[in-house]
């Protein structure tokens, strides 16, 4: 350790940081975990479930196909195989495998090629460059929202969309749209003011309340500072 030789551990510079960790570093990555580690495991298990020759057989008899490379000898012949070969082994792989393997094996092995292509599709097509967006962040929190919460319908914002209508919508269009926030801020105003005028000349002659959308939205939305009086 005195001698600075490799492999010792040494006090890393950020051992005291409150709120570093650094197992956070560990990313993931698409080339190495997913099409060198799992594409090469589902090969391996193929070629025990249905044999080696068997595999490179059908795999031979696939047709030359596009933007794909063609296996000619199979896949065992391949000692060194780059990720560029394990994306087109991935891409023949599921359908050389129907009628040989279980049903069961054969609906995990599509669900792991399933995730590798949904993992990195978007990114591989230069849509994105990662996946860093809140709402798909959001997605890990489904499970703990409906564990506390309960079904996703009890918090659903689509129940309050109608709102859109009568508090924005209709209001734009009130307004000459030059200066538009003072102008709809005056409209909703006087609409909540003659939605409770309504309902206090309703309330003086014991007649239901029977109010326009709009107006029971501004009702149910906006609640009077004073009482009505009586």
């Amino acid at each position: 350790m005195d001698k600075d030789v490799s492999g010792g551990v040494y006090r890393p510079f950020w051992e005291g940081f409150p709120y570093c960790d650094i197992h956070l570093c560990n990313t993931p990555d698409v080339l190495h975990q997913l099409y060198q580690g799992v594409i090469k495991h589902i090969i391996l298990w193929c070629q025990d479930l249905m044999g080696t020759e068997k595999l490179d057989a059908r795999i031979c008899t696939l047709p030359p196909a596009y933007g794909s490379k063609h296996f000619k000898n199979g896949l065992s012949p391949f000692s060194q195989i780059s990720g560029g070969e394990r994306k087109d082994m991935a891409k023949v792989l599921l359908g050389c495998l129907v009628g040989k393997l279980p049903k069961q094996a054969i609906i995990t092995i599509r669900s792991l090629l399933d995730f590798i292509y949904i993992a990195h599709i978007f990114v591989t097509l230069g849509v994105r460059e990662n996946f860093n967006i809140p709402k798909f962040h959001s997605l890990l929190h489904y499970v703990n929202s409906i564990c506390w919460f309960g079904a996703t319908n009890n918090y659903n914002a689509e129940m309050f969309e109608r709102f859109h209508i009568d508090m924005a919508k209709d209001v734009w269009r009130a307004s000459n749209h030059r200066n538009e926030r003072p102008q709809m801020t005056t409209w909703l105003t006087r609409q909540e003011k003659t939605a409770w005028f309504e309902c206090y000349q309703l309330s003086l002659q014991n007649r239901p309340v029977l109010l326009s959308n709009s107006l029971q939205f501004t009702l149910e939305i906006v609640k009077p500072l004073s009482p009505i009086p009586s």
